[in-house]
């Protein structure tokens, strides 16, 4: 796919093409986090209906799509570190919108097990990776944060504002015709970011982004140091980390995909727009949060923070899920979720560099995808087994708690000396941190 003149069109902005590649980052994030992960709260209580089997069936089939994009998330990773993000996101335009298209003709169970596990191939290919990855070229120090951080606005923006959207279109249609729709708007999108962003701003004759005070006196190229994933893995810090995350991203994400069925459950009418509330405050607030993130130093401290407040904000749900304890919820979801997808790249890049982003997080990625998998499809069991959600949401909030303790003993391990040591081996400047 031949891309237009960007160098020109970079020439004639008034501010850094980089800065262009993070807006059509957030918009190309927010279209498909809608299509293929808050539409998923949606097409769970209206698929099974519509197939007249369990909801646990129909959770298994989004999560074994789970499994296939945790799965592909090293390879992908590994392929970009190698040859880049453009490539990838190049190959995003068919893969992703030709499966959401065809699963949204499934007529059984195995169709859509089958459809979705293609969709989240080819999701793989467009998010959190590629983008996160492209951030790391564009940007450097404090800029790198701000723009891992501004990035993340796009999904939480696709809660915000499909969510509510796709649920008016599920209901006054179906959801075939919603899938279908999400679909087109996912082709839309990537068509576009195919044709605007580019690896390294070196390749239209820019230098990367960087505040005036870390700004470099020379033109020799920024360095890029970091472990590989390898490395990574045999440290105690990536298992540390990849377990907190995979508690914290299995309530995260199975409250999310079972949100709307729990408050059916229990009888609340106001579920889904309490929902998209609490996606709308993470979307605001996301982005004054991941400006102020060039400033943050101690980013182990701030993800210990803004995980427990989800174990507590889930515990207040299932106590009081109509007054108090939803507004409860929805404030310190939306405000504590709006840090929740930074998270993984700002920790990946301050404990282990920026060299190997991709492989390194397409591993991390693995771990933690995989934690939502047993969790969603456990607590739709455990809901078809006793008719109620109280008790898995229960353990999504203990699970929160441990994960919170996990990110702060890793923060420990890469403090350390030895930690410290291998990062100065892999190229760190000893002005680093």
């Amino acid at each position: 796919m031949k891309g237009p003149p960007v160098g020109a069109i970079a020439r004639r902005l008034p501010f850094h093409y980089g800065w262009l590649i993070v807006v059509v980052a957030i918009v190309a994030n927010t279209i498909t986090g809608g299509a293929m992960f808050w539409t998923t709260s949606v097409y769970v209580p209206a698929i099974s209906e519509d197939f007249g089997v369990g909801r646990t069936v129909v959770v298994a089939a989004f999560m074994i799509g789970q499994t296939v994009f945790a799965l592909a998330g090293p390879f992908v990773g590994r392929y970009i570190d190698s040859n880049g993000a453009v490539r990838v996101i190049r190959l995003s335009v068919f893969v992703a919108p030709a499966a959401l298209v065809l699963t949204s003709f499934a007529e059984a169970p195995w169709q859509l097990f089958v459809g979705w596990s293609i969709a989240s191939i080819g999701r793989t290919f467009i998010m959190p990776i590629p983008f996160n990855w492209v951030m790391t070229r564009w940007f450097e120090g404090r800029r790198r944060q701000t723009a891992l951080g501004l990035v993340t606005v796009g999904f939480g923006l696709g809660g915000a504002t499909l969510l509510p959207l796709y649920k008016v279109l599920e209901e006054r249609t179906d959801w075939h015709t919603t899938m279908l729709v999400s679909g087109i708007a996912v082709l839309v999108i990537q068509m576009i970011a195919a044709l605007l962003v580019r690896n390294h701003p070196a390749d239209i004759g820019l230098r990367p982004v960087v505040s005036a005070d870390e700004r470099r006196l020379d033109d020799l190229p920024a360095i890029e140091w970091g472990l590989s994933a390898p490395q990574a893995l045999r440290t105690p810090a990536f298992w540390l980390m990849s377990s907190g995350l995979m508690l914290f991203f299995i309530g995260q994400g199975s409250i999310t995909t079972l949100a709307i069925d729990f408050f059916d459950s229990r009888n609340v009418t106001a579920g889904a727009a309490a929902l998209s509330i609490a996606a709308l405050i993470r979307t605001i607030a996301r982005i004054p949060i991941g400006i102020a993130l060039g400033r943050v130093t101690r980013v182990y401290a701030l993800a210990v923070v803004v995980i427990l407040s989800q174990g507590v904000a889930t515990l207040a749900l299932v106590i009081d899920p109509a007054s108090v304890g939803l507004v409860t919820w929805v404030t310190l979801w939306g405000l504590g979720g709006a840090f929740g997808p930074m998270l993984e790249p700002l920790l990946i890049t301050r404990t282990f560099g920026v060299r190997h982003f991709g492989a390194v997080s397409g591993s991390q990625q693995m771990v933690t995808t995989g934690g939502q998998v047993f969790g969603t499809i456990g607590g739709a069991a455990l809901y078809d087994l006793l008719g109620s959600y109280t008790l898995p949401f229960f353990i999504y909030s203990a699970g929160v708690g441990v994960g919170a303790g996990l990110v702060a003993l890793c923060g420990m391990i890469a403090m350390r000396p030895v930690h410290q040591a291998r990062l100065l081996a892999s190229g760190r400047p000893d002005t680093a941190s």
